[in-house]
């Protein structure tokens, strides 16, 4: 399986306003018409939807893919909400959803129960959306070239690359075949997934639980209980961000937010 986001907005701009504003880690490349970013291998769909949403905010206007041998998925963000396009058939697009979601049994159960969103990919006007949301991304964009790869929805088969190209956007096309082909692994496997640690969550309700049985036993009146307790939910709150913070704006910018050449002939460089 594997993953790319792309923004029109340049990589020098793009790798500042990231590292400032903490998101990523993820290895960015530059193109002509905007920066391809690369997730490491172990970044959750929810994960990088967030990262491409960020990104959005950044670049006014991002798109996610996710693909594999036989389904892909494509996320194209104008606003908060991106709009889905898959193909493949309809159980590759689960696998591969499950796959990227990195699903429980639980996870897994509902995808099967929702999954008549799959469905949706045959309307005309679900297909029309998708291609004015590309437009709104890429201007040069052609209409009639990606509307038809939207069309043979059924072909998961090289899907993400064949439908930048359709659109014009064939140096991403590329990099997404050179991706496939691990040729940025070697960097890759050094960024670590955009997972902040969750530890204080899980120590704070216990802690909480501990301060009211003391209380009852202590008989300590319940405003100072109250006052413990918020302090400790600041306490929390405090060290999730110092954590999340540790992802990326606390790092060399090279170094979590590394950049791949790119040549005349679109090689990814190891």
């Amino acid at each position: 399986m594997r993953m790319l986001i792309w923004t029109p907005l340049n990589a020098a701009e793009l790798q500042k306003a990231m590292h400032s504003g903490n998101v990523g880690p993820a290895a960015l490349v530059p193109l002509q018409s905007g920066t391809v970013l690369l997730p490491p291998p172990a970044t959750k769909l929810n994960e990088a939807a967030y990262m491409t949403n960020r990104v959005r905010k950044i670049g006014s206007g991002a798109a996610l893919a996710v693909w594999d041998d036989d389904a892909a998925l494509l996320y194209l963000f104008t606003t908060t909400l991106g709009r889905a396009s898959t193909w493949g058939s309809r159980e590759a697009v689960l696998r591969l959803s499950e796959e990227a979601k990195q699903s429980g049994p639980v996870g897994r159960s509902f995808d099967r129960v929702t999954a008549g969103v799959v469905d949706l990919r045959e309307k005309e006007k679900w297909q029309l959306d998708a291609i004015d949301k590309l437009t709104a991304l890429h201007p040069a964009a052609s209409r009639k070239g990606p509307l038809e790869r939207l069309r043979d929805f059924e072909n998961g088969r090289a899907a993400i690359p064949g439908f930048f190209r359709a659109a014009g956007l064939h140096e991403v096309a590329r990099v997404a075949e050179l991706a496939e082909q691990g040729r940025a692994d070697f960097v890759l496997r050094t960024l670590e997934p955009p997972r902040a640690q969750v530890w204080p969550l899980l120590v704070i309700f216990p802690l909480i639980v501990l301060v009211a049985l003391l209380s009852v036993l202590l008989h300590i009146p319940a405003v100072v209980y109250y006052l413990v307790c918020g302090l400790l939910l600041v306490t929390m709150t405090t060290l999730l961000v110092v954590l999340r913070r540790r992802l990326v704006s606390r790092k060399p910018i090279n170094t979590v937010l590394p950049v791949i050449p790119v040549t005349q002939g679109a090689v990814l460089t190891d």
